[in-house]
């Protein structure tokens, strides 16, 4: 990928797209994460297109990471994740508390969340370890 590619089908656009995740998910495949959306390009930028999967997933509210496993793709957002097929794009798992604040802390082998009472972020947090074949 170079600086001067076009992102995502954003044609002539000066205006950068809020990437806040980028993984490189095969050698001529990107996963980028940003706004409320999830979205596969290649080296170039351009949205990959599949007969059999969803290139594009757009979730309830704005993530701020997003993990690829083999079906589907998590996206991680301040209240919680929701996680969405890749074949159909709809919501296949959901952990959502607006009383609690989430933050992906891993995602390398072992997908890591923190959680912790949003009205006392100073308090100690709770760990979880969400177990699910990761697309390597």
């Amino acid at each position: 990928m170079n600086g001067s590619s076009v992102w995502a089908g954003q044609q002539h656009s000066s205006t950068p797209l809020p990437i806040n995740t980028l993984l490189q998910i095969e050698s001529d495949t990107v996963l980028l994460g940003f706004n409320n959306q999830a979205m596969f390009v290649n080296r170039e930028g351009i949205q990959k297109q599949s007969v059999r999967t969803r290139s594009s997933l757009t979730y309830s509210v704005p993530i701020s990471s997003v993990v690829c496993l083999e079906g589907g793709v998590l996206g991680f957002h301040k209240s919680g994740m929701e996680g969405r097929s890749l074949q159909t794009g709809r919501v296949e798992a959901e952990v959502r508390d607006d009383t609690k604040i989430f933050r992906l802390l891993s995602s390398a082998r072992m997908i890591i969340l923190e959680s912790r009472v949003a009205a006392d972020t100073t308090n100690s947090s709770n760990l979880y370890v969400l177990t699910s074949r990761l697309n390597e």
